[in-house]
């Protein structure tokens, strides 16, 4: 699927870094020879003399420096029949033991010679086997599968826009707005490369176009406190803003980790979540922008896998809700990224995500950009409502849901990424 009105076309096939066998990061660990010893000292098992070699068996003749065996005087015929004698008694005497003794080492000889012989068999056939293994090409990886639930609505009555604020802003291409502690209104004015703060009432109050460096894509926006945290997409970086609209400063500046992230939400305790589908992560962060966490996967369609989240929202009890874009789904998380459930959601592209927002009484709202609807998901999973939205006395006006926010009214603020407004909702 492709990313629309971007100068960034997202990178749909980059994979991801996956967690190695045995310790992580590091090296299998060679094993030591066990060896006996005795009164402290190591005694090496008896072998024979023998030496083999990984080749044909074969004896080395004698070294040409060896001295020559002496040669002994000639005897008489006399003598010799003597010494012949003499000889042939001893043989006779000590002849027996000493032939089994020399057949038995003879015999242990062959055995080592026949071990050694099979050893070196099987180990070439293994070689033979290995490197025919090898010159194997791998086979294909299997082709990710869709998530096999299927999509499917109930029909909800259309409900109408309440009012549509931003009108007289010029915003170009928002992408989520959110109500600050002090009723004001931040918009992530995407094309316009600002944040944009409207009143109340929807007139722009200030544009901010500068924070530790330009502002080049605001894409995403939470707040924590009195703290306003901006998600710049391009600069793969997450500003920190006061309510008025005031820089802060950039708590993380890394396009490694968040160059098209898309999503950002902020549970209670301050923790940031960033969904990027670039990297097919949602990346951890301390509230001082600190790494803590990165849940990753292979692009995949399991339960514990992830393909290209697009969004992301924590509920009040701290779980937490993800549009996986390439899996037209929706998970829920606790809070350490570990599988609640899924469900179905309608499909989109990363620029244009569906969102989500958490209800407080349990169920859950998402917005189908494609179809200008809202999507209210019961409690604990089901087929969804399908909400057309309207706005009063514009039935033709073309209609893109993205960002959801609550209004401190209980309303819900709804970004229009094609009308380039903000409508106000009131949910049934």
């Amino acid at each position: 699927m492709q990313d629309q009105d971007s100068a960034h076309p997202r990178d749909d096939d980059h994979a991801l870094a996956t967690v190695s066998d045995g310790e992580q990061g590091g090296q299998p660990k060679a094993g030591a020879a066990d060896a006996s010893s005795t009164g402290g000292k190591t005694q090496a098992p008896h072998v024979p003399r023998a030496r083999f070699r990984d080749r044909p068996r074969s004896w080395s003749p004698r070294p040409s420096h060896a001295p020559a065996r002496p040669v002994e005087p000639a005897l008489d015929a006399h003598a010799a029949t003597t010494k012949t004698a003499s000889e042939s008694t001893m043989a006779r005497t000590n002849g027996a033991p000493g032939a089994t003794r020399a057949l038995r080492a003879r015999r242990q000889r062959g055995l080592l010679a026949a071990i050694l012989a099979v050893i070196l068999l099987l180990f070439a056939l293994s070689r033979i086997v290995g490197t025919s293994t090898a010159s194997a090409p791998p086979a294909p990886a299997a082709p990710s599968t869709p998530t096999p639930i299927p999509f499917a609505v109930s029909a909800g009555a259309p409900i109408t826009a309440a009012a549509a604020l931003g009108v007289d802003a010029a915003l170009k291409g928002p992408r989520e707005a959110i109500q600050l502690p002090n009723g004001h209104i931040a918009v992530a004015d995407a094309n316009n490369s600002r944040l944009a703060i409207l009143d109340s009432q929807g007139t722009l109050v200030a544009s901010i176009r500068n924070g530790a460096a330009a502002l080049e894509q605001p894409f995403a926006l939470a707040t924590h406190g009195n703290n306003l945290y901006v998600l710049d997409a391009v600069r793969g970086a997450i500003e920190q803003y006061d309510v008025s609209g005031r820089f802060i400063r950039d708590i993380i500046h890394d396009p490694v980790l968040l160059r098209d992230a898309r999503g950002m939400a902020v549970n209670k305790n301050g923790t940031i979540y960033a969904a990027n589908p670039r990297s097919n992560a949602i990346v951890v962060l301390s509230p001082d922008g600190k790494l803590v966490n990165q849940l990753t996967s292979q692009l995949g369609s399991g339960p514990a896998q992830y393909n290209q989240p697009s969004d992301i929202a924590v509920a009040p009890d701290s779980s937490l809700y993800l549009y996986d874009d390439a899996n037209t789904r929706i998970k829920q998380e606790d809070a350490s990224g570990h599988f609640v459930m899924q469900w179905a959601a309608p499909p989109s592209d990363t620029i244009h995500s569906v969102h989500l927002l958490p209800l407080a009484d349990g169920r859950l709202l998402a917005s189908d950009p494609n179809d200008g609807a809202l999507l209210v998901y019961p409690a604990h999973g089901g087929t969804p409502t399908r909400l057309p939205l309207r706005v009063a006395g514009q039935a033709l006006s073309p209609i893109q849901p993205l960002g959801l926010a609550r209004l401190s009214n209980g309303d819900v603020l709804v970004t229009d990424g094609a009308s380039n407004r903000l409508l106000v909702v009131t949910l049934p």
